[in-house]
């Protein structure tokens, strides 16, 4: 799987489940509340229908009143009764409460319900219904449900997406082998073209056809960067890293010694400060790959008639050139694949993205100063 698809699915799965979620999440919890107002319209009901048929009963007793007096009771209900000045008259409830203002409330895991009461019978003038309160168990169920919806919703959610980028990934895959076939092709001419200048007696050429074949060289090796720089993107994924301690100092000398001809059409001198014994461990393919790139940059976007400095240390490799420079917001986007900010300049806008590859896996830091028409600096730091 591509890189760009793995970012393309968690984006848009992220999007996915996130609104999906949040729609989950809000009708769970309105759910929620719906059946905590029906327990407590429930228990109110329930206390209010035991307050009428205990009314009932108090009439009852106040009218027909004697010895055998009795106050009622009920295994499921608790009561009590208050006169008018709200003093306690008789209680059979669990906890002792004051009067509320409020018809119905909750206290102690118990459900309560006031009530005035008119007549005053037996002196009392309001009446609380005391209940144990019914536990509110959707709470665990509802989170249960919620769970295996949310599981249910991200597998068949990545399935959708890869169903949907299914076209997309075909089409990616179909441009790869035909960029992968292409770039095979090309590589056994450019090598042919390359070795036969090499082979050339420029003895026998005047000068107009020295400088001929020179440009050709160096069109070659552009295109021969190129079709390196392509190999990288399509096979780095697949090929594994021969990593081995390396003289940075030789391969560096070697990569800007290949620039120098490209570097003097535009009459542009390198010059290189190298310190002589600095090794790194890493593949020596990378690390020629991530010289040639940032050389290849310097020299592409430098002016004519300037010159790059190049600086090699035990602990960094800094390149500065004289060219057009860039913004914050340019560097801040530099290493987006196939983004490209001047296209009177050649290339797929790939050079940079390879850069941040192989510094990202050998953990090399990379520090970019730039101004406007003034030139860049890059500092790599290991």
């Amino acid at each position: 799987m591509y890189k760009s698809e793995k970012h393309t699915i968690f984006y848009v799965l992220g999007l996915y489940l996130s609104s999906t979620l949040l729609l989950i999440v809000t009708l769970f919890t309105s759910y929620y509340f719906y059946k905590q107002e029906q327990l407590i319209h429930s228990e109110k009901e329930s206390l209010k229908s035991y307050t009428l048929e205990l009314e009932d009963r108090l009439s009852n007793i106040h009218n027909n009143f004697n010895d055998t007096f009795k106050y009622p009771r009920s295994q499921k209900y608790k009561s009590a009764i208050f006169d008018i000045d709200k003093n306690l008259i008789f209680s059979t409830l669990d906890t002792e409460i004051e009067i509320s203002k409020e018809e119905f409330f909750f206290y102690n895991s118990n459900s309560y319900y006031t009530s005035p009461l008119k007549p005053y019978y037996l002196g009392a003038a309001y009446i609380v219904i005391e209940k144990k309160t019914q536990a509110v168990n959707i709470l665990n169920e509802i989170l249960i449900q919620a769970i295996i919806i949310i599981i249910i919703t991200i597998i068949t959610s990545f399935f959708l997406v890869k169903l949907v980028l299914k076209p997309i990934r075909d089409n990616l895959r179909l441009l790869d082998n035909f960029i992968r076939d292409t770039t095979h092709e090309l590589n056994t001419p450019i090598t042919t073209i390359l070795a036969n200048i090499e082979t050339i007696d420029k003895n026998n050429c005047d000068e107009k056809s020295i400088k001929k074949l020179q440009r050709i060289k160096i069109a070659s090796m552009s295109i021969s960067n190129l079709y390196q720089d392509l190999v990288y993107l399509l096979l780095n994924h697949q090929v594994s890293s021969q990593n081995d301690k390396l003289n940075l100092s030789e391969i560096v000398t070697q990569r800007v010694e290949y620039f120098t001809q490209m570097a003097q059409v535009k009459k542009v001198d390198i010059l290189l400060e190298a310190n002589p014994n600095v090794s790194f461990y890493a593949d020596k393919l990378k690390i020629e790959r991530l010289i040639d790139n940032l050389l290849s940059n310097a020299i592409k976007y430098t002016n004519i008639s300037t010159t790059i400095n190049i600086k090699l240390t035990k602990e960094s490799l800094s390149i500065r050139d004289e060219g057009k420079g860039m913004s914050e917001d340019e560097i801040d986007k530099i290493f987006k694949r196939y983004l490209r900010f001047d296209t009177t300049q050649g290339g797929f806008g790939i050079g940079y993205n390879i850069i941040k590859t192989i510094i990202d896996e050998y953990s090399i830091h990379i520090n970019i100063k730039s101004k406007i028409d003034k030139g860049t600096e890059v500092i790599l730091s290991w």
